[in-house]
């Protein structure tokens, strides 16, 4: 395998890039093996697909492993490869590739073969006109990969002839794309596409753009969402595809919208190939469509709803599956809001989609509403059979419809047709919805809303990548007091709570014994950020309970599903934890739990417990520690009363705030991803302090036993000893079968007979008890 180093490789694209590994496979009917990409897991790549890449670190790990040529980069936005072939003549650049090198001046290295060069750029949104341009040029062996007209990932070297850092060349790639990439008839006239014009203004092609099949893609894009998977570039055009529909065409006035939108941004005017970036997605756009909007081709179904519209697809008069009475109405509710409405059987109830989340229907409000639109949908339906002998027969069915109790029979009848586990909802632990989009923790890429996510949370904070608070910042630094590493570590643990990803298996205590030191603040911050992602918790939850009724609701557990971020406020001094649960808890066990008068249900938890709080609650369990379970975060700054920002929680709410706290969770969570918790020595220094303190039997044996390799002692009568203790000490007390269970790893516990006589009993061996006096009697 050759050597390849790729610490050459700019840091941009080491930060921002996506990666894959390749192999050389030949095919049959070929002389030249193909380049196949695959991802980080062995599995095939799919060259367009981002999720099928990796981090930089990750994919040179596995590249190290073996068997893989070499590894790739996708091409997505804002990155372009010029790729010049057959460049390198004598182990020197000919006139023609020097002659673009110097052109383009940005990070430049060997191909695979030795015998060309890629030049690798940022040009942002640049559109590429592939009518205009070749997008490889036989005749020049030139080729330029990019997001918008290219499947292709881009293979890496390392072997760097040019420049150290990848540049922003726009300018610089049209100047190559005339020289070198021109076709011979780029500048004859094309014939102008048959447009009718529009038929509209501007505000009625909104209208009806917003409320027509596509209304929720056009949505998305006109409120500035780009779809998973897609560059802006592809955003802009998939827009000024509707807009050319219902624009009729008409150049001008799908400019005049477009501006009006979420996607406008400067690049639209931006001068490229003798036009501007938006002209140029604006008149392909129009080329594309095959039909447009015009009001004398309409027909009457065109001012019925969509729900009107899937009656005429589902042919109801013909189609027998819903030609069955009740069972067939059932069917056909069910068949009409399959997207938007599900029944849940552990929950006992409808789930309804609002267009960003699913939501229980209460009392079935937003169900029966739908039913009541089908209704009325029936009887416009009616209207269109053209067969009088049929549509008097249909008519008198559709009746039905129209009374409430046989709408409530053929909703009971939808329930079973496509039933939904409770554990469907929000499985994605990479998902994290946004009030405008949903963003994707694995890929950071922000994706349009969509149902089939199956998501029931949502924070009430846009996503906006460039949103930063100097405050939010400044004050991070005065809670952890300027100690960045410690400060650092904050980030991850409390990024680590917006995925639903629980491979730590730990929980976080935000430790202070002091009062105003800030952790307050930051958990309410950061519970507002998460929405419904994060919930409050009662102490109790995992407390130590003296008596549990397994047949009692278990509302406290059931309440944290799907949920991520679980924080328990200012648990009472004294607290005792409940080991057993806790674990059960933090690690990746299945979770049983039911609501009242509900069926139990089965879920994976995906939340992180955070305790902000003066006081640690008692472990008797260290195993806790000993499994990693336990990670303190110290507090240690007291705000003193002329110190307080008392503008601190109204500033945090401000909506650019909270997305700009968003940003800071994300960015710990990706940190997190690269690094692990690695602990600072604040951190772990606090842990050993907790671990020492919550360890009685070592202080009790500390104290109270003495090391003696000739001396044995009854267990009973060292347990008499630590209830002594642990009354003078203020402690927990263990009962004797757990004391018994713990001594066993503390020292040699056998049954036997004593040295001085008696029965066979149990018996510590080597230690005494310090300064103890035998009974008389």
């Amino acid at each position: 395998m050759e050597v390849f180093d790729y610490s050459t490789i700019p840091k941009f694209m080491q930060k921002h890039g996506r990666f894959c590994l390749w192999k050389l496979v030949m095919k049959p009917s070929k002389t030249k093996p193909d380049k196949i990409p695959y991802r980080t897991n062995g599995k095939r790549a799919d060259a367009t697909n981002p999720q099928h890449y990796s981090s930089f670190e990750e994919t040179v790990d596995a590249f190290a492993e073996g068997g893989y040529a070499g590894i790739g980069i996708g091409c997505f936005e804002p990155l372009r490869l010029v790729d010049v072939d057959d460049c390198i003549v004598s182990g020197k650049l000919d006139a023609r590739g020097q002659d673009i090198v110097d052109t383009i001046d940005s990070y430049t290295e060997l191909s695979p073969s030795g015998n060309g060069i890629h030049i690798f750029i940022l040009a942002d949104g640049f559109a590429y006109d592939s009518e205009r341009y070749y997008i490889n040029n036989r005749n020049t062996h030139v080729e330029i990969y990019a997001p918008d007209i290219t499947g292709k990932f881009l293979t890496l070297t390392g072997k760097a002839i040019h420049g150290a850092d990848i540049n922003e060349r726009s300018e610089q790639l049209q100047v190559v794309l005339d020289k070198y990439m021109k076709r011979p008839d780029a500048d004859v006239a094309v014939p102008t596409v048959d447009a009718p014009g529009s038929f509209l203004s501007d505000e009625s092609v909104y209208a009806k753009a917003s409320k027509s099949k596509q209304a929720d893609k056009f949505n998305a894009l006109w409120n500035g969402e780009i779809p998973e998977g897609k560059s802006p570039s592809e955003a802009d055009m998939a827009l000024a595809e509707i807009l050319a529909f219902w624009c009729g065409g008409d150049i001008e006035q799908m400019d005049r919208l477009f501006r009006r939108s979420g996607l406008m941004r400067d690049k639209w005017d931006r001068v490229q190939s003798g036009s501007t970036y938006g002209m140029i997605t604006l008149t392909k756009a129009v080329k594309k469509c095959s039909a447009f909007y015009s009001p004398m081709m309409a027909n009457a179904d065109e001012d019925f709803n969509d729900i009107l519209s899937k009656l005429t697809e589902f042919n109801l008069l013909e189609n027998r599956r819903y030609r069955s009475g009740d069972i067939g109405y059932g069917r056909l509710f069910a068949d009409m809001f399959k997207t938007i409405a599900r029944y849940v059987p552990e929950r006992k109830k409808w789930f309804v989609y609002d267009g960003k989340r699913w939501m229980p229907d209460i009392a079935n409000l937003k169900i029966m509403e739908l039913g009541k639109d089908l209704a009325d949908a029936m009887l416009l339906y009616t209207s269109t059979i053209k067969d009088e002998e049929k549509r008097l027969l249909f008519l008198k069915e559709s009746k039905y419809w129209q009374q409430r109790r046989f709408r409530e029979t053929y909703i009971k009848e939808a329930q079973s047709v496509y039933p939904v586990p409770m554990e469907r909802f929000d499985s994605n632990r990479y998902l994290f919805n946004c009030n405008n989009v949903t963003f994707d923790l694995r890929t950071g890429i922000p994706k349009e809303h969509s149902p089939e996510d199956f998501l029931t949370k949502i924070s009430p904070v846009d996503y906006d990548p460039d949103a930063t608070s100097e405050r939010f910042d400044r004050f991070i630094d005065e809670v952890m007091s300027a100690d960045r590493d410690k400060a650092l570590f904050l980030q991850k643990a409390l990024g680590y709570g917006i995925c639903g990803d629980t491979r730590y298996e730990c929980m976080f205590f935000l430790y202070g014994e002091t009062t105003r030191n800030g952790k307050g603040t930051l958990m309410e911050s950061v519970l507002r950020v998460l929405g419904d992602y994060g919930r409050a918790v009662r102490p109790e939850t995992i407390a130590q309970k003296h008596t549990v009724n397994s047949q009692a609701p278990s509302e406290d557990i059931a309440r944290l599903a799907g949920i991520r971020f679980a924080n328990i406020s200012e648990p009472s001094r004294g607290l005792v934890l409940n080991a057993a649960q806790v674990k059960n808890m933090t690690g990746n066990d299945t979770l049983n739990a039911r609501f009242l008068n509900e069926n139990s249900f089965d879920f994976e938890p995906q939340f992180k417990l955070y305790i902000n709080t003066n006081y640690l609650p008692v472990i008797s369990d260290m195993t806790m520690f000993s499994s990693n379970r336990v990670i303190i975060i110290p507090f240690d700054r007291h705000f003193e009363p002329w110190e307080q920002d008392r503008t601190l929680k109204e500033e945090f709410a401000r909506p650019t705030t909270q997305s700009a706290i968003l940003n800071w969770l994300i960015a710990g969570y990706r940190i997190l991803q690269y690094e692990g918790f690695v602990q600072p020595s604040a951190v772990t220094a606090a842990i050993s302090a907790y671990q020492y303190e919550s360890d009685k039997l070592a202080q009790f044996a500390e104290e109270r036993l003495e090391p003696d390799a000739t001396a044995e002692v009854k267990t009973a009568l060292v347990y008499e000893e630590y209830r002594r203790w642990c009354s003078d000490n203020g402690c927990y007390c263990e009962n004797n079968r757990n004391f018994l269970h713990e001594l066993r790893k503390f020292g040699r516990v056998e049954r036997k007979r004593p040295q001085s006589g008696g029965d066979k009993t149990t018996i510590l061996i080597g230690y005494s008890i310090k300064d103890y006096v035998e009974p008389l009697f």
